[in-house]
This record gives structure tokens, C-alpha cells and sequence, in this order.
């Protein structure tokens, strides 16, 4: 081989290799770190559930995991609501970010966020949608389900927000067996502060024995999480 094609041989094998290792390191942090799987190109092509089918456009969206720090909220022995909602919190923002959605937490750490603090920090964000992420409790043991609470103030985006409850209704009780408690108005803080199209989502009640047991399992509140954020996006891309 004369010395000049020598030259260009070794500089194709050089360019071929690197172009390898970087497709080779392509890899989404997020998906691996999260959901602790690595992550496969193959993934995309198999999925049979579209899991990440990319939305019209990139949403941002603010999520609340309810209570934090001094604030357990709702309990029952070692079950606290404030990690229960700080993980589905957590799955769904991997989830939405994966979408292609831009993800503003209200917390991200265990600690207690003032209720006004909150509705600031979701009008500051011009965001698209607020979803505030509670577990119910309540004396009767035999009250099951999830319950999707909105709220319009002398019927400030009435439409948009009972919608936005009802898809997100719909789509969080698809798995598991969750019972559908339906829609609520109810006067809560962080969604009567919130300027844009917003929900507050009880998933389920700590006092009642089979949801209790769902909410145990990792597996459950993470569909639960996707099963929301799908929710959320499907009402989006219907006004948009």
C-alpha cells in the first residue's frame, strides 16, 4: 500500500471509530438515572404504550409534592404523605422531561414550602400547567380512590380547569384498580394563588388498607406518576 493511501486508510479507521464510541456513549441520563435501566435506542421502536412519543411542543409544567420538612401531612406508622408525594413527584418529572417537557419543581428537597410561596413560584414560572400531588386520609377506613380537585375563583378559567381534572381523573385511575372518586371544586391555597390551568390529585387514602398497600409499591406509584403526567399533557395538546 503506497504511503498516501496508507495515510487516508488509518484517517477513515480514526474517524469510523470515534463516530462509534460517540453514538456508542448516546445515552439519556435521565431515563437511566431515574428508573435505573439502561437506556437502549430500541427502546423507543418497541414501546408499545408510545411511552416517549414527544408532545406537540415543549410544555412547562409545575409540580407540587405536597407538605415537606415539619409538615409530614397525612400518615400512617412509617407511611408520611411528604415522601409519597416527593416520589410520584420525582417519577413524573423523569417521565415529563423524557417527553420533552420542561419540568419547574416547587420543591426538591424535603422541606416545607410556604402555600403562597407556592402560588408565586407557579405564576413567576409562565408555566402551561400546575399539578399539586396529595394522599387523602379521612376516618371511615373504607374510603378508597383517587379524588382530582379544581378550583375557579368566581369562575376564573372554569372551563380550562375542570377539563384539565377530568383528563387527569381519567387517566390516573387506569391502573391498579384505583377507585374514581371524580372531580371536586374545593377553595385549596395553592390552587386558588395559581394564575394558569391547575389541579390538586389525592392519590388515594393512607387511612384505607388497599390503597395503603398500593402506595407501598414502587411499581404503582410510578405508573401513577406517568398515568398523571400523560393527564396532563393530553389536556394541553387539546387546547393548543
Amino acid at each position: 500500500m503506497r504511503i498516501g493511501n496508507r495515510k487516508r486508510f488509518l484517517f477513515s479507521c480514526i474517524f469510523f471509530t470515534m463516530i462509534m464510541l460517540l453514538f456508542g456513549k448516546a445515552v439519556n441520563p435521565v431515563y437511566e438515572k431515574v428508573l435505573g435501566e439502561p437506556y437502549s435506542p430500541m427502546v423507543k421502536a418497541i414501546d408499545k404504550n408510545n411511552k416517549f412519543k414527544k408532545p406537540i411542543r415543549e410544555y412547562t409544567i409545575v409540580l407540587d409534592a405536597g407538605h415537606g420538612g415539619i409538615d409530614n401531612g397525612t400518615s400512617y406508622k412509617d407511611m408520611y404523605e411528604k415522601y409519597l408525594t416527593f416520589k410520584i413527584v420525582k417519577y413524573a418529572e423523569a417521565y415529563l422531561k423524557d417527553k420533552g417537557c420542561k419540568v419547574i419543581l416547587t420543591r426538591n428537597e424535603d422541606k416545607l414550602i410556604p402555600l403562597k410561596k407556592i402560588g408565586e413560584k407557579v405564576n413567576e414560572a409562565n408555566a402551561d400547567a400546575f399539578v399539586s400531588i396529595h394522599i387523602n386520609s379521612i376516618n371511615d377506613v373504607t374510603f378508597k380512590g383517587i379524588t382530582t380537585y379544581y378550583y375557579d375563583a368566581k369562575g376564573y378559567q372554569k372551563d380550562e380547569r375542570m377539563n384539565l381534572a377530568q383528563i387527569i381523573e381519567k387517566e390516573a385511575i387506569k391502573d391498579d384498580g384505583w377507585e374514581n372518586k371524580g372531580i371536586r371544586r374545593e377553595n385549596f391555597a395553592v390552587l386558588r394563588y395559581s394564575k394558569i390551568p391547575c389541579v390538586l390529585v389525592e392519590c388515594g387514602f393512607i387511612t384505607n388498607k388497599e390503597d395503603r398497600e398500593k402506595l407501598s409499591k414502587e411499581e404503582v406509584l410510578k405508573r401513577l406518576a406517568e398515568n398523571i403526567s400523560n393527564g396532563t399533557i393530553e389536556y394541553l395538546e387539546s387546547v393548543k
